[in-house]
């Protein structure tokens, strides 16, 4: 099972790890990172379901924003460093707005016996799709918030 988790860089990388994602981050004219009180960390889901989060990760990929590590502020691209991807949470909750009318169900649309199985599991794979969308739209709003990285582990 998955975790997202807002906290300080520190919980996942090391200071030299974080000396060369600054920067990566000043060659793609991000902001430094903005002072954070670190007790406000916190987890934002425990047990997020492996495979609904590929799968949302894999839709945040088309969009060039799918990372391991959110940072609260605004910058396009991304970087990696110690084998993650970091990206920006304010552009997340951007292109979440996008992916949200992509998770929309119709409601109204007819469904043939045989395909009635396959319609089943993926309605329940689309709720779960939800979820995540959920935790992430959560996740990125109060990391910017609290000025602290979103942190996606799984």
């Amino acid at each position: 099972m998955a975790e997202i988790e807002i906290g300080p860089l520190s919980d996942r990388l090391s200071d030299d790890d974080i000396a060369e994602l600054s920067k990566q981050m000043e060659k793609l004219g991000a902001p430094q990172l903005p002072r954070a009180d670190e007790s406000q960390a916190t987890s934002v889901a425990d047990g997020v379901d492996e495979d609904a989060l590929v799968e949302f990760l894999d839709r945040l990929d088309v969009h060039d924003l799918a990372a391991e590590i959110y940072l609260p502020v605004e910058f396009e691209g991304s970087a990696e460093v110690a084998g993650m991807r970091v990206a920006s949470a304010a552009m997340l909750l951007d292109v979440l707005e996008e992916v949200k009318e992509e998770l929309a169900l119709d409601e109204d649309e007819e469904v043939d016996e045989e395909d009635e199985a396959f319609d089943e599991d993926r309605r329940a794979i689309e709720v779960e799709l939800r979820k995540v969308w959920k935790y992430f739209f959560d996740g990125a709003t109060s990391a910017v918030e609290r000025k602290l990285p979103l942190h996606i582990r799984s």
